[in-house]
């Protein structure tokens, strides 16, 4: 493996030459057609024809033979070196469009191959695939020089792929690179070599990334999504090519397809964990149908870590297992025991999402971004510069069902080397899926701190305070959230469409002392009093006001450890007497303790635990 990294210059170099100057041979145009699967965006076609592209709601102007900038984000890069936008082109249909495909194509293989932006091999099998199924709208009326030309690049740049794998990408990135080679390598039959070397490596890169239950290794929807997409282009390429399917794909596709099934809410869109977005819910439909026939969901996901919970029009989803291990977690969130949940095709309680900015990437990986318990001035698990993460939480759950009801019991430990003790997260869902039911507590806590569990509404969720607590209003159905203790409103943030949406979420925190001389700690206001993090709303920002973010970093300081006396635990009995005055019944049945419990430190003055309910009170 070392040798292959220290000669991989000089062996790109040499796959990289032109073969239209030597003996090799150069087809006129491509054996198999290919067709490009999934529908564009006419709109995006009709900016791009003047010259302009707009990507995560910042515009910006193409320039001749520009292809690489440092300034730009990589996913911008990614999107514009992958010629991607060629079927938004397709889409738009019009004759400006097919000559503009064919212009920003050319000014592409023009370039000299010394030139060429080909060291990320993922890149470079999207820009193949999407040459070869966009071939028929933008290259086949060309004239003969340009389609030599293209030819030519096809078999250059496969070269460049098998120079560079496996070692260069990893996760669904990989299966995007070997998808390229095995486009080139049906359409230009003459080089054997490609389908050999893409036949060797698809077992390793499959078995790598995909896990038993069919989960995506990085514990991330979206990854496992974009993993099901190109395992359903692979086995469209070699149906069109009448090769024999590997019985490693096959399998993949079958296991995958249950999976990210699961991880889809009421309204089709994605479960928002570890980095990911909604995705159009069409879209993730549509590649769902051309991976597998099959319409099983997937009942739970044991080796992915995710708890689904279904009961009625009501689905729960969970982040029950520790972060994705080292070399798969640059995308990893500190959403450990956070849920989201939907009734029908509204989801009411859901995770903030993901950015690719870099200062709200930073930013939504920490607690607070995530429905879930958090304590101030502590994060359980250690963020590196690189995006990599350390001090993984030991995490432990146990799911039981009867009658159609459910039971989740979570733990994890990721405060407990920092005096915060041991999370413990028991979640009851009703039979009927019109109950929902928490407790939410620290165990062998040694720091006198209080906690806060957030729960991020949706957008389109409408609050309205109650006597007997807040009735949360959706199009269809009203929901009422009680608890024993304090509960405010404040304001968050939602990027799972990938734009920033303002939206509210409920803060709960322990109720207050009786004693009228003992008010909430500082600390803890100030850890409830927004929706992320101080110092996350800082790097938040940074790229907007670099002055003003220093100047509020600066400012921010970590809560201090509180000596406030000890806040009584509330009874079962005043929290089911409060639920009667609104006349909806609280589930008593038990919820089952975890298996392995985890050792508590020596407790001084604990928080008590916390108790919660939402229940559907009219439809």
């Amino acid at each position: 493996m070392p040798l292959r990294r220290w000669t991989r210059g000089p062996r790109l170099a040499y796959a990289m030459r032109n073969p239209l100057g030597g003996f090799a041979r150069v087809p006129a145009a491509p054996a198999v057609v290919l067709r490009d699967l999934w529908p564009g965006n006419a709109m995006v076609g009709e900016k791009l024809v003047r010259n302009r592209t707009e990507f995560d709601g910042t515009p910006r102007s193409l320039q001749s033979g520009i292809w690489e900038d440092p300034t730009w984000p990589a996913a911008y890069r990614r999107w514009l070196q992958g010629f991607g936008w060629l079927q938004d082109l397709r889409e738009l249909g019009a004759e400006s469009a097919r000559i503009k495909a064919r212009t920003l194509v050319s000014h592409w293989i023009r370039q000299p191959a010394a030139e060429r932006a080909t060291m990320d091999p993922s890149i470079t099998g999207a820009r193949l695939c999407a040459w070869l199924g966009c071939y028929e709208f933008f290259a086949a009326s060309a004239d003969d020089t340009f389609r030599q030309n293209l030819m030519a690049s096809l078999i250059m740049e496969a070269r460049s792929i098998m120079v560079l794998m496996p070692e260069a990408v990893y996760g669904w990135q990989a299966l995007c690179a070997l998808k390229g080679l095995l486009a080139v390598a049906v359409s230009i039959p003459d080089y054997p070599e490609f389908l050999t070397r893409y036949l060797r490596l698809i077992d390793e890169v499959i078995t790598s990334q995909i896990l038993p239950d069919g989960g995506h290794v990085t514990r991330n929807p979206e990854d496992l999504f974009l993993s099901v997409k190109e395992l359903a282009e692979m086995l469209y390429i070699l149906q069109v090519a009448r090769l024999p399917l590997p019985t490693t794909l096959v399998d993949a596709a079958n296991r995958t397809v249950p999976a990210l099934r699961a991880m889809r809410h009421g309204d089709g869109g994605l479960a928002l964990f570890n980095g990911s977005k909604e995705r159009d819910p069409q879209l993730v439909e549509l590649v769902l149908n051309r991976a597998s026939r099959a319409r099983v969901v997937a009942a739970g996901l044991p080796e992915s870590g995710f708890a689904r919970l279904s009961s009625g029009r009501a689905l729960l989803i969970a982040d029950a297992a520790a972060p994705a291990p080292k070399g798969f977690d640059h995308t990893a969130h500190a959403g450990m025991l956070s849920f989201e949940f939907s009734s029908g095709k509204q989801r009411l309680i859901v995770n903030c999402g993901s950015s690719t900015q870099k200062g709200w990437a930073e930013a939504l990986r920490y607690p607070a971004a995530h429905s879930v318990l958090e304590l101030g001035g502590m994060s359980p698990m250690t963020f590196e510069s690189n995006g990599t993460t350390s001090r993984p939480p030991h995490v432990t759950r146990t799911h039981a069902t009867q009658d159609g009801a459910h039971w989740l019991d979570m733990t994890h430990n990721g405060y407990e080397s920092q005096g915060g003790g041991v999370y413990h997260r028991q979640l009851y869902l009703g039979k009927d899926g019109r109950t929902l039911r928490g407790e939410e507590r620290l165990e062998g806590a040694t720091l006198v701190r209080s906690p806060c569990v957030r729960f991020h509404l949706h957008p389109d969720i409408m609050v309205e305070p109650t006597e007997n607590g807040y009735l949360l209003h959706s199009e269809e159905e009203s929901w009422l959230f009680q608890s024993d203790g304090h509960i405010s409103v404040e304001e968050s943030v939602y990027l799972g469409q990938g734009t920033k949406e303002a939206t509210l979420q409920l803060v709960l925190t322990p109720p207050l002392p009786p004693r009228q001389d003992a008010p909430l700690p500082e600390a803890t206001q100030e850890s409830a009093s927004t929706s992320l993090p101080a110092d996350a709303q800082a790097r938040a920002t940074a790229e907007q006001d670099e002055a003003q973010t220093q100047e509020q970093s600066a400012a921010t300081t970590e809560p201090e450890s509180t000596t406030a006396d000890p806040i009584p635990t509330p009874q079962e009995d005043d929290f089911a007497a409060e639920s009667a005055k609104a006349d909806v019944a609280l589930p008593q049945a038990p919820i089952p303790a975890a298996p392995q419990p985890l050792p508590a430190a020596s407790q001084q003055t604990p928080p008590p635990p916390l108790h919660w309910a939402l229940s559907l009170i009219s439809e």
